[in-house]
């Protein structure tokens, strides 16, 4: 007998789902198209802090491509790994197990490269891992140019010229230490055998993949696989609920700075990774790719007209201090630095 297909977000329709098509492209966008996108972005992310975006114009081979790489990077002897180990000042290189928790109480397998810098020389070595940098580039390109699209379609929905949010985000993946935007590639590798059986249904779990957490940026573009286990909270519900896969499509999360510069109007949701129940799902990996869209740190976001949600919710995240104490001026430096503290060992 077949196993019982998981009920999901998306299969109950509970996920709006935006249509990219013939909105052209980052610097020379369809005006008519964007004003569009904008007000369904708005709705989505009012209303259920997420949305899925469809026919985006990046190719599922590009991410296959640097899921191989990462898998090819993690096989390589700990030694040869330990030279790309993440600057913690640039946040660029390797993640291994262990060093980000954002549960205390598990552990967490989860191998992550992120990418803040594009240059070669910050890269796995040609020698190492042949085609890393030839296809983590351009799949970075496709992801910043997606956000500023994004970043344009929401100025217009939040009744401001179209390239304000831009010159707030001008510094994506710079270089040149003035915006924390970073593309994330992650592999969850199978779960250990001493990790099954009933305990794993319960409090007594060991393991998991990435425990619970809202991110720390603008807004968060998620591609991955179809081996499941996001799930998330949404707004104004303490119930977990699992996102589900529909193929081909980019996930956008509201961030915290988005949460906080909009007093909470669109909210940045709890999310998390979850260990599959069923031995063959456990026993395969799981791949996404993130980028995370930050505003520059010295940027001043602008004021905005007061703007009532589609359907107001008890909210379900409160901002870290320091961002409650003025919506209209965030210190993104202070806030990441606080974040990454709090997430690395």
């Amino acid at each position: 007998m077949a196993a019982p297909q998981e009920e999901t977000l998306l299969s109950r329709c509970e996920i709006p789902i935006i249509d990219l098509a013939h909105i052209g492209t980052d610097v020379c966008p369809m005006k008519s198209m964007v004003r569009r996108i904008g007000q369904q972005l708005f709705t989505a992310l009012s209303g259920k802090g997420l949305a899925m975006l469809v026919n985006h114009g990046i190719a599922e081979e590009k991410l296959k491509a640097v899921y191989g790489d990462l898998d090819n990077f993690c096989a390589l002897p700990e030694g040869c790994q330990a030279q790309y180990l993440r600057n913690p000042v640039s946040n660029h290189g390797y993640v291994r197990p262990g060093m980000e928790q954002f549960d205390s109480t598990k552990k967490e397998l989860r191998h992550s490269f992120n990418i803040t810098t594009l240059s070669a020389a910050a890269m796995p070595a040609q020698e190492e891992v042949p085609e890393f940098t030839q296809h983590a580039v351009p799949l970075a390109h496709d992801l910043t140019n997606l956000s500023r699209v994004l970043l344009q379609a929401l100025a217009y929905a939040f009744g401001l010229p179209p390239a304000t949010l831009l010159e707030c985000h001008s510094g994506m993946l710079k270089s040149d230490g003035c915006n924390r935007s970073s593309m994330r590639i992650l592999y969850y590798p199978p779960v250990p055998p001493d990790d099954e059986g009933p305990c794993c249904h319960n409090n007594g779990i060991t393991y998991t993949r990435c425990g619970a957490h809202s991110d720390s940026c603008t807004f968060t573009l998620v591609a991955q696989d179809s081996e499941g286990g996001l799930e998330v909270k949404l707004h104004g519900s303490e119930k977990w609920q699992a996102v589900g896969h529909l193929p081909g499509a980019i996930l956008v999360q509201t961030g915290e700075m988005l949460a906080s510069w909009t007093t909470n109007l669109l909210p940045a949701l709890m999310h998390r990774v979850v260990v599959p129940s069923g031995v063959y799902a456990r026993a395969r990996g799981r791949h996404c790719v993130a980028f995370f869209c930050h505003p520059d740190t010295g940027a001043t976001l602008p004021a905005l007209a007061p703007r009532a949600a589609p359907a107001p919710a008890p909210p379900a995240f409160t901002p870290h201090a320091h961002l409650t104490l003025h919506h209209r001026l965030l210190n993104a430096a202070h806030h990441i630095q606080k974040r990454f503290r709090e997430t690395y060992a």
